[in-house]
C-alpha cells in the first residue's frame, strides 16, 4: 500500500496531463492515439476511485431481476454474467410482468456506468414514460 497519491489520483493526473500539455504538443497523426490514451486513463481513475460503482452492486440488481424471472441465483456469475442472463430473460419474455423494476434497476446500472465512463452526462436525462 502507497502513501498519496492514490493509484486513482495518479492515473487522474496522467490523463489531464495527456490531454491538457502532452496531446495538444505531438504530431497531429498522433494526437487522436495521446486523447485515446488519456481517456482510458481517466475512465481507469474513475473506475479504482472511492466511492466508485461496485461490480457486487450490479451483480445483486442483476441477481434480483433474475429471480424474479424465476431463474436461479447460484452466485457463481459475475456481474457480467448475471447481465447476459437478464438479456436473455428480457428476450425471452421472462420480466414482462416485471417492467417497474427491470427499468429500475436498469437505469441504475446504466447511471452507474455512466458515472465511470462520461461523468456528468445524467445531468442532461430526460425521463422516459
Amino acid at each position: 500500500m502507497q502513501d498519496r497519491p492514490d493509484a486513482h489520483e495518479l492515473l487522474g493526473a496522467l490523463a489531464e496531463w495527456l490531454a491538457s500539455e502532452l496531446a495538444p504538443n505531438v504530431e497531429r497523426d498522433q494526437r487522436f492515439g495521446v486523447r485515446v490514451a488519456a481517456n482510458v486513463a481517466a475512465i481507469v481513475a474513475r473506475e479504482i476511485a472511492p466511492g466508485a460503482p461496485e461490480p457486487e452492486r450490479e451483480r445483486e440488481r442483476m441477481a434480483q431481476l433474475l429471480s424474479a424471472a424465476g431463474a436461479p441465483d447460484d452466485g457463481a456469475a459475475d456481474a457480467r454474467e448475471a447481465a447476459r442472463r437478464v438479456a436473455a430473460a428480457i428476450r425471452s419474455g421472462r420480466l414482462d410482468g416485471h417492467w417497474d423494476a427491470t427499468l429500475a434497476a436498469l437505469r441504475e446500472s446504466v447511471r452507474d456506468k455512466l458515472a465511470v465512463a462520461r461523468p456528468g452526462y445524467d445531468a442532461f436525462e430526460e425521463p422516459l414514460s
